[in-house]
């Protein structure tokens, strides 16, 4: 799964990489909820904007969850 904000939801990203579920946790007091809960069908920039989050760190922080949970599978 190529990794996009804009079009991937947060149950897709979570669905397609399982790690990335720990980014979003982090996140969770940031937001002010959980952010699985809250946001799950939204795009990861929907749920940034949605909840005051800073959307770059947020991807980035998501793409090395993948690129280590791609490592771990190798």
């Amino acid at each position: 799964m190529s990794f996009d904000p804009d079009t991937a939801t947060v149950l897709d990203l979570v669905a397609a990489h399982p790690a990335t579920a720990a980014v979003f946790r982090r996140y969770d007091a940031a937001a002010g909820c959980c952010l699985l809960c809250q946001g799950l069908f939204e795009t990861v920039s929907g749920l940034a904007a949605r909840f005051g989050l800073d959307g770059q760190t947020l991807a980035t922080d998501l793409l090395q969850a993948i690129a280590r949970e791609k490592e771990e599978i190798r």
